[in-house]
Formats: C-alpha cells, sequence, structure tokens
C-alpha cells in the first residue's frame, strides 16, 4: 500500500487538481470480485492511481491466466512514480487522459475516476467536442467528470463484459445523467448500486455521497439490487456483492428522468408525504444567488468602504456568507449590527463610473489580478454584477440536518451562500405562510426528499431541487390566515423552536384539508 506515503509527500493541492481520493482494499476486492466472474480476457483501469484494483486483482490469482490483458490509464505521472512492482506482475499503464485516448474495447472495466467538475478543465471546451464525437453522445460542460468516465466505459465495454464503477450519487440527480440513466435501466446494464450511510468512515477524504455501480452488458433487463453498507465492518462480512442487498427494484421503478435520491432513501427512511400538494414553482422559483467571482474583492465590510472613500451610490446591502444569518428572521436590526461589527454586508455596485474613488478601487481590483478570474474576464465590463433585487426568502445551499431557510426583511442582497426565492403574482400573498412551512419540521421532512447528500452528513440544494418541492396547495394555505403565519415569525424572531412547534401544528392543521 503506497497511500501513506503518497498522502504524506504530494500536497493537497495536488490532489485535488487531479480529483484524486483512494479505494480501501476491501471496496476494490468486492469490485474485482464482479468484474471477474467471468474470466475476462482484458480489464481496463481508467484512473489507476496507486492501483488499488490491481492490487486486489493480484490477490485473486487471476493474473496467471495466459493472454489475460490488464490495461490502465492515469494522467498524473507523479503518483505513477510511487508504484515499485519489482520483478512481478505488472499492468501496462498508458500515462495519458482517459478521455482523449481513441476508443477501445475491453470484457471488464473497474474505476474509481476523479471526482471534479468538468468546468474546472481550462481547456474542456477543446476537449469536450473530441468526446462527444468519440462516445456519440452530447455532454454538459457541468457534469462530473467521473460522469463522463461512466460514459465512454459503457461505451467500451464488450457485450458480456461486466463493468464495476465508483461515482457520486449526484449524478442521478442531475439533468445531464437522464439519458445516461435511461441507458443503464432501459439496457438491463444495470445490476445492483450500493450506497454508504457513512461514506466518511470508508472514504475519509470524500467530499460528496458515493456509489457504487455494478453493471453486466448482457443485455437482460431485471430487477436492480439495492445495497445500503451502514458501518465500516459491515464491509468484512461481504464476500461477494451480488449476494448482499436489502431491496431489489423493478427497472420501472427507477424513472430516468427523476432524481433517483427519493427512491432510494424512500427505501430505508419513510417519509409520509400528503396528498394533494402543490410545488414550490406554482408560488415562484429560487435562484441561486450572485456569483462575484472574487468574493474578497466585491463584498465590502465598512472599513474597507471607508479607506476607500466609497459613496452609498456604489455599494448595496447584500449577504455575502452564511454565516452572517443565525436565525430565521432577517430584519434590519440585524443587518445594522453585521454592519456595526464591520462585517462584509455589502456589495461593489458601481453607478458612478467616472468617480475618482471608484476608479482607484477598480485599478486595485486590476493589480491584484480580480479582473482575470474565471467569472470576471467573461464579464463586460468585467466588474459588473447581475442586477437583483432582495429576495424575500432564502434557502440554504449547503445544509447539515435542517434547511436553513430564513425570512428576509432587509433590502440586502445575497451572494450563492444562499438560494434566492422570487415569488410571481401569486406568491406574493403567501410569502409569510410559504416561508412557516418551509420552517416546519413537515415542510422540512418533504423538501429534505429532494436533498443531494454529500460526505459528513452535508446536504446539498440545487435550486431546481427547491422549486421542485411539495409545498401545501392555495386552498390549503387558505386554511391559514396572515395573521396566524405573522404571528409564527414574531416568535421566530426570538425563540425558533417555538416557532417550529407553532408551524407545526398550522401545517398539520392546513394539510389535513
Amino acid at each position: 500500500m503506497h497511500e501513506p506515503r503518497y498522502i504524506g509527500l504530494t500536497s493537497i493541492k495536488h490532489r485535488k487538481k487531479f480529483g484524486q481520493f483512494f479505494t480501501p482494499y476491501n471496496i476494490a476486492d468486492l469490485m474485482i470480485a464482479w468484474i471477474i466472474k467471468d474470466n475476462p480476457a482484458s480489464i481496463l483501469d481508467p484512473a489507476f492511481g496507486l492501483g488499488a484494483f490491481f492490487d486486489a486483482f493480484l490477490r485473486t490469482g487471476h493474473s496467471v491466466i495466459p493472454g489475460t490483458i490488464y490495461k490502465a490509464y492515469e494522467i498524473d505521472p507523479t503518483i505513477i512514480s510511487y508504484l515499485d512492482y519489482g520483478n512481478g506482475p505488472r499492468p501496462f499503464i498508458e500515462v495519458a487522459d482517459y478521455l482523449e485516448a481513441d476508443l477501445q474495447s475491453y470484457d471488464a472495466i473497474v474505476c474509481n475516476p476523479p471526482y471534479m467538475r468538468f468546468q474546472n478543465f481550462l481547456n474542456r471546451h477543446c476537449i469536450l467536442p473530441e468526446i462527444e464525437k468519440k462516445i456519440g453522445i452530447r455532454l454538459d460542460g457541468y457534469a462530473n467528470i467521473a460522469s463522463v468516465f461512466l460514459i465512454r466505459s459503457l461505451k467500451e465495454l464488450n457485450a458480456g463484459g461486466r463493468l464495476a464503477y465508483i461515482l457520486p450519487f449526484e449524478f442521478f440527480n442531475t439533468g445531464y445523467g437522464r439519458q445516461v440513466k435511461k441507458s443503464l435501466v432501459e439496457n438491463g446494464l444495470l445490476k445492483q448500486m450500493i450506497f454508504f450511510s457513512n461514506e466518511k468512515a470508508i472514504f475519509p477524504e470524500v467530499i460528496t455521497t458515493v456509489c457504487i455501480l455494478l453493471c453486466r452488458k448482457d443485455g437482460v433487463v431485471e430487477p436492480i439490487k439495492i445495497t445500503r453498507i451502514d458501518h465500516a465492518n459491515q464491509l468484512d462480512n461481504i464476500t461477494d456483492f451480488e449476494d448482499s442487498f436489502q431491496y431489489a427494484l423493478a427497472p420501472h421503478q427507477l424513472i430516468y428522468n427523476k432524481k433517483w435520491s427519493p427512491i432510494i432513501s424512500g427505501l430505508y427512511e419513510q417519509t409520509a408525504i400528503p396528498g394533494k400538494l402543490s410545488s414550490i414553482a406554482e408560488y415562484g422559483k429560487f435562484v441561486r444567488g450572485i456569483a462575484t467571482g472574487a468574493n474578497e474583492f466585491f463584498a465590502l465590510n465598512r472599513g474597507k468602504i471607508t479607506q476607500w472613500g466609497l459613496d452609498p451610490e456604489n455599494y448595496c446591502p447584500c449577504i455575502t456568507r452564511s454565516p452572517q444569518i443565525r436565525q430565521p428572521v432577517f430584519t434590519d436590526e440585524d443587518f445594522k449590527c453585521l454592519e456595526k461589527n464591520d462585517a462584509p454586508v455589502h456589495c461593489l455596485n458601481i453607478r458612478e463610473h467616472h468617480n475618482n474613488n471608484v476608479i482607484a478601487y477598480l485599478d486595485y481590483g486590476i493589480r491584484q489580478g480580480f479582473h482575470q478570474r474565471f467569472l470576471t474576464r467573461h464579464r463586460k465590463p468585467w466588474y459588473k454584477l447581475e442586477n437583483r433585487s432582495p429576495a424575500p426568502i432564502l434557502a440554504g445551499v449547503f445544509n447539515r440536518g435542517r434547511l436553513k431557510v430564513i425570512r428576509n426583511f432587509t433590502n440586502a442582497i445575497n451572494f450563492t451562500c444562499f438560494h434566492a426565492f422570487y415569488p410571481n403574482a401569486l406568491g406574493h400573498n403567501y410569502m409569510n405562510r410559504l416561508f412557516i412551512y418551509l420552517l416546519s419540521d413537515i415542510g422540512q421532512n418533504i423538501m429534505m426528499t429532494n436533498k443531494r447528500r454529500y460526505g459528513g452528513d452535508l446536504d446539498k440544494f440545487e435550486p431546481s431541487d427547491l422549486n421542485e418541492g411539495g409545498c401545501p396547495s392555495m386552498h390549503q394555505f387558505d386554511q391559514c390566515s396572515e395573521d396566524e403565519a405573522l404571528a409564527v415569525i414574531e416568535i421566530a424572531k426570538v425563540d425558533q423552536e417555538q416557532a417550529i412547534q407553532q408551524a407545526n401544528r398550522l401545517m398539520s392543521r392546513i394539510l389535513a384539508c
């Protein structure tokens, strides 16, 4: 095992650059056991790393079969330098980007792909068309690299071949994953999915929820096995993933154009969802907060404003960090308190382009290179941000335990730490009641069925996850008066727990209608 030495001598920055995290040996053993069941003549490992799968392959003794080919790709020459097979069997490793290599074919494929967004590649605009040409599928530039690896590997898998892949589970909740999900299910490729309820105990460095896919290109459409591993020591009692599962779902139960997270989690976490619900989208929509590309430049505190002599015409109130709001109701008094404590609660919003102090601050930004950041260099001018109005409801992007929801009574806009809800003409009349619903345990449980689980019990919501969430209909909301909602909001200003209890009582009443 070279992992401790490699991690000890290699910077985190380097490992993040290549999206590296390592496969535990017991996971590698089980994945290799799946792919070699049909005695493959050729095996591919598209992201070799420190060779955990090859080591597992050697432990099986299959390397002695004459003619067995173990091919691997690895883009990082540094990690390759840590390998030492002496005079023993060794794989054929090509130091190259798997995604750019010519298509070939294999009887078995096993992979723990790099974990990063495709847009993190500076040359992705050149690479993407070539990859699409090779695999015959149009890709989303926001796809995770791991999913692109999977799509290509499925293309290279021979008829009858087996594949085992570690993948971020968020892939199964995204729009760009729909067509792949459709192919996995309708063509009988997907045979089993393995999940980890506490992935940090097994994959300590992972920052997202991971799962393992077991596929076979045999054309047999059959029930898909679902396995959840709750504790690391469970792996010690599993000799074959195929024999260890809790559920078997008919293919039609995994609907390709729906998020799979609620389907899977619903098997293990029973949440009673009332009938006759509407969706959040009927009242308006959540959108991402403002992405500046350089928060340290655009976020201003009182000290910086004074230092550069910026006039109020050139900045506006703004929530720049999630911890700035700790209570579910945010008022002008709360904002003034933050401002008094010199928190960065203003955003550069230039209206006086010829103001000398503004020009001086922009020159400072250029000297610091802020104008060359990824987002800023694509804007004209580089310092012009989206024009946003304050949102009456904010929702946390990343959450633990509960979805962080805020009733915003200030004129502050927000950065990407929050998603902002903008009501439509109908929604204006229901803002307070919608907030009470989102604050209640009932609303929280329903909304959480649409979450994306990351590592360390961290949940993430995209705007679409929130917009698709179920909520009371107008008829149901009308069973609660505006005065009742306002009373809960007043309680929430001083006692969140009591407000939640009161919100629970109101929501239980109206959802029974």
